[in-house]
């Protein structure tokens, strides 16, 4: 199974991961980096490549990070060459869902990498202009 790291600011890895567990259950395979205020990029490097080791079970991991150019995104980049890896950034928690039941199909790493980006953006809408629309439909 392809592994998933989610990687991020303070503690919003932590949550969103937390709160997957809520949604669907226990997400096997999944682990969290932060970065902390006081953390230099070494560290931030480190602690990446580790929870990238930890789940890697030879088919891959996707790294999802916070923010494109952020410390998590740059230094999960800074990892790629050395592993067989995709980092997708912008996580949302429907993109994690997604990635937990999609990632134990026979996707390629890369493939599931383009679904899950293109799957995380079809999942961000102004719900209260839906909603407007459909009422002036009606």
């Amino acid at each position: 199974m392809i592994g998933i790291v989610v990687a991020s600011h303070g503690h919003f890895a932590e949550e969103l991961v937390a709160t997957a567990r809520q949604i669907v259950g226990e997400l096997e395979g999944v682990v969290t980096s932060s970065v902390e205020p006081s953390m230099s990029g070494d560290e931030l490097k480190q602690q990446i490549k580790d929870a990238v080791r930890s789940v890697d079970s030879g088919q891959g991991v996707i790294v999802f990070a916070d923010l494109i150019g952020g410390s998590p995104c740059m230094q999960s980049l800074s990892l790629c060459q050395q592993n067989h890896m995709e980092v997708i950034t912008g996580v949302n928690l429907p993109m994690l869902i997604k990635a937990n039941s999609l990632r134990k199909t026979e996707l390629t790493l890369h493939d599931l990498a383009l679904q899950l980006t293109d799957y995380g953006r079809r999942n961000i809408t102004c719900a209260s202009e839906a909603l407007r629309a459909k009422s002036s439909a009606a």
